[in-house]
C-alpha cells in the first residue's frame, strides 16, 4: 500500500516500551525477504518507502494517548495486537485517523469477548464501512509444519484451548487463563 500514494503510516500496539515491542522488526524482515530493501530507508523507529516518501511510525496507545491524537495526516492505521487495546484508548484512535479515504486495520487473536474490538467488530454488527475477515492458519501459505504438529496435538489433548488458539475462538473462563 505505500507505493500507490504517500501514506502516514501508524502502527501501533496498547503498550509498547520499545521499539523492539513493536512490529518494526516484522516490517523489517518482510522488506528483505521480498528484495525490497533498495525501495525502503530504514531507522531505528520509522520505515520511509523512498518512492512514495510514505512513512510507516510506531507508538504504543496507552503511554502516548495524548501525543497521538494530536497527529494529523495518518492515512492508515494499524493496531497489532489489538485484543489488549483498551476502550480509552480506541476511544481516542479511532477519532485521530481522520484523513479522507482513511482506513483503521486491527489485526489480533481473540482473547475474551468483551474484549473491546472482538466487542465491537465480531461480537456485535461492526461500524458502518467495516470489513471484518477472519484469518486463520489454513490462509497462512507459510505455516510450518511444526506448529502444524503442535496444532494437532493440542486438538486432540484440549478441544476448547486448540478454539481458542488456532480458530479464532474467545476463551470462555476468564479465570482459566
Amino acid at each position: 500500500r505505500s507505493f500507490e500514494q504517500q501514506h502516514r503510516i501508524f502502527c501501533g500496539r496498547e503498550i509498547q516500551n520499545s521499539i523492539a515491542d513493536s512490529v518494526k522488526k516484522l516490517l523489517d524482515d518482510e522488506i528483505k525477504r521480498r528484495k525490497m530493501t533498495d525501495a525502503f530507508y530504514s531507522t531505528k523507529s520509522e520505515i520511509i518507502n523512498r518512492i512514495s516518501q510514505s512513512n510507516f511510525m510506531f507508538y504504543g496507545l496507552k503511554h502516548n494517548i495524548d501525543s497521538i491524537k494530536s497527529m494529523e495526516g495518518i492515512t492508515i492505521g494499524w493496531i497489532e495486537e489489538a485484543q489488549t487495546v483498551s476502550r480509552s484508548s480506541m476511544d481516542i484512535f479511532i477519532p485521530t485517523i481522520r484523513e479522507e479515504g482513511s482506513e483503521i486495520y486491527y489485526s489480533f487473536n481473540p482473547r475474551y469477548e468483551d474484549d473491546p474490538v472482538y466487542d465491537d467488530f465480531v461480537k456485535n454488527d461492526p461500524p458502518p464501512n467495516s470489513i471484518v475477515k477472519q484469518i486463520n492458519y489454513e490462509l497462512n501459505p507459510w505455516f510450518p509444519q511444526v506448529l502444524r504438529d503442535e496444532m494437532e496435538w493440542l486438538k486432540k489433548r484440549d478441544p476448547d484451548k486448540y478454539i481458542h488458539v488456532w480458530r479464532s475462538g474467545t476463551i470462555k473462563n476468564k479465570e482459566a487463563k
